[in-house]
């Protein structure tokens, strides 16, 4: 494997969080590992949530109207190994795992450092991600630990 460049060493040294983000409802509704999530607003909170142009979430981001993001910390670590591949239409994303639904009805995974269920209020395609904007319209946290950071050997690819 070849030594990243530079500039794929220096965009890998970006932190990030690491988060669970979930989409649709009942048997259509899934999640995936994310760590390309920031608030990006205050009056009304608004988070960005960059979601691969392929991924089966992100047409039911737009199909649903809604997202939740789930906040990863020490104790939650055991979701990343659940959600890193993602799953295809149908499969079924929460069995095997403590799940709740938000009020606008997307499910989530109840064992996070913090939960935020967000309303879709727009969308822009940007290269090979699509980049959400939801506003935050409710919140949970379960106490207070320090969620995940996440920092990549190479910043241009997961």
């Amino acid at each position: 494997m070849a030594e990243p460049s530079q500039l794929a060493k220096a965009l890998g040294r970006i932190p990030s969080g690491l988060f669970i983000v979930t989409a649709g409802s009942g048997e259509s509704a899934t999640g995936f590992l994310a760590s390309f999530v920031q608030q990006v607003g205050m009056e009304p909170p608004v988070l960005s949530v960059a979601v691969k142009a392929e991924r089966p979430a992100a047409q039911l981001i737009r199909d649903h109207g809604a997202f939740c993001v789930a906040v990863i910390d020490e104790a939650s670590k055991h979701l990343m190994g659940h959600y890193a591949r993602g799953f295809e239409p149908g499969e079924p994303a929460f069995e095997g795992i403590n799940s709740a639904e938000s009020s606008l009805g997307v499910p989530y995974p109840s064992e996070a450092l913090a939960v935020l269920s967000c309303k879709l209020v727009g969308e822009v395609a940007w290269t090979d991600h699509i980049l959400f904007a939801g506003e935050a319209i409710e919140g949970l946290a379960r106490d207070d630990a320090d969620p995940m950071i996440h920092l990549r050997k190479n910043g241009l690819n997961y």
